[in-house]
C-alpha cells in the first residue's frame, strides 16, 4: 500500500502525458462520456419530476366512501374500524354531508343555486363520507373493492380505471428511462474501452519493457485507470454546468410547476446538486471501468 502511494505521483504524471500524447482520442472519449451524461441528465430531470408528479397525483387519488343514509353513529364507528383494518390503508378522514355540500358549492354557488334551495327546504341529500388514503396508487382498486363489502357502505369511488392507468403510465416511464440510461452507459463504456485499448497498443513496447524488468500488473494498470478517471471527469464537466444553469432557468421560467401545483417541479436545491453529483460519479466510474476492462484484457492476453 505504501509503495502504491509512493508511486502515485508518477502514475498521475504518466496518465496526463498519455492524454496529451493521444489528445484526439482522449477528446473523442470525453465527448462520448459528455453526450452519454447529457442524456442521463435529461432522463434524471424527467424521472425525478415524474416521480414527484406521481407522488402528488397519488396523494390526490383518494377513495370517497359514501355511508348509507340509515346508518347511526355507532354504525359509522364500526365502518371506520373496518376500513382501518384493510391492508394498505394509511389514513381515514370523516367528512359530514354538510361539509361535502360546502365543498360542492365552493366558487360555484350560482351553478348549485337550485340544489342549495332544495337543501334549505327538504334537507341535505348528500352522504356522510370517509375519505380514505392508500399506500400506493395501485392499491386503490383492491381497497375500494374491500370497502364496498362492508355493511352500511353505499359505494366507494376512487376515479376508476383511468386513475390506475395514469399511475401505471408514470411508473412505466420511469422503468423505460432506467433501461435507456443503462444502454447509454454501456455505449460510453465501449467507447472509452476502445480508446484505452488503442493507447495500450500504441505503448505495447513500453508495457513489454516494464513487465520484463519486473513491473507488476498493478503498476502497469494504474496509469491507464487514472487516465480513464480523468477522461470521465472531463466528460462530466459540461453536463454538470448544463444541469446547474439549465435547471435553474427552467425552474424559474415555470415558477416551479407545470400546469398546476399537482405537477410541481423538484426544487432546484437539492435536486440539481444531487443530479450533478450523480453525473460526476457516473462519469468517473464509466472512465475507470472502461480503462480497467481494456488493460486487464490486454495484460491477460499478453501473459
Amino acid at each position: 500500500m505504501f509503495k502504491f502511494f509512493k508511486s502515485l505521483p508518477y502514475h498521475i504524471k504518466s496518465a496526463f502525458k498519455n492524454i496529451k500524447r493521444n489528445i484526439a482520442m482522449s477528446i473523442s472519449s470525453a465527448s462520448a462520456v459528455t453526450l452519454t451524461l447529457i442524456m442521463v441528465m435529461l432522463f434524471l430531470f424527467v424521472a425525478g419530476n415524474v416521480m414527484n408528479f406521481a407522488d402528488n397525483i397519488e396523494d390526490c387519488l383518494k377513495i370517497h366512501v359514501n355511508i348509507s343514509l340509515d346508518q347511526t353513529k355507532d354504525d359509522e364507528q364500526r365502518i371506520l374500524q373496518s376500513i382501518k383494518a384493510i391492508p394498505h390503508v394509511t389514513k381515514v378522514q370523516f367528512s359530514s354531508k354538510d361539509e361535502q355540500f360546502q365543498l360542492l358549492i365552493k366558487d360555484k354557488e350560482e351553478k348549485y343555486k337550485e340544489l342549495y334551495q332544495n337543501i334549505i327546504e327538504e334537507g341535505n341529500p348528500l352522504y356522510d363520507v370517509y375519505i380514505v388514503e392508500v399506500r400506493y396508487g395501485n392499491d386503490l382498486k383492491s381497497v375500494a373493492s374491500s370497502i364496498e363489502q362492508i355493511e352500511g357502505v353505499e359505494n366507494a369511488n376512487y376515479g376508476g380505471e383511468s386513475a390506475i392507468k395514469l399511475v401505471n403510465t408514470l411508473q412505466s416511464l420511469q422503468t423505460g428511462g432506467l433501461i435507456f440510461v443503462a444502454a447509454l452507459s454501456f455505449l460510453a463504456l465501449f467507447l472509452i474501452s476502445n480508446t484505452i485499448k488503442l493507447t495500450i497498443y500504441a505503448r505495447k513496447s513500453e508495457i513489454a519493457i516494464m513487465r520484463n524488468v519486473g513491473a507488476t500488473n498493478g503498476f502497469v494498470k494504474t496509469p491507464f485507470m487514472i487516465e480513464g478517471i480523468i477522461i470521465g471527469f472531463m466528460g462530466s464537466i459540461l453536463p454538470i454546468i448544463l444541469t446547474l444553469v439549465g435547471y435553474r432557468l427552467l425552474y424559474e421560467k415555470l415558477n416551479g410547476e407545470l400546469f398546476s401545483s399537482v405537477f410541481a417541479l423538484q426544487p432546484f436545491y437539492p435536486f440539481a446538486w444531487w443530479v450533478s453529483l450523480i453525473l460526476l460519479i457516473g462519469g468517473i466510474l464509466v472512465g475507470f471501468v472502461g480503462s480497467f476492462v481494456s488493460v486487464t484484457k490486454y495484460l491477460r492476453f499478453k501473459r
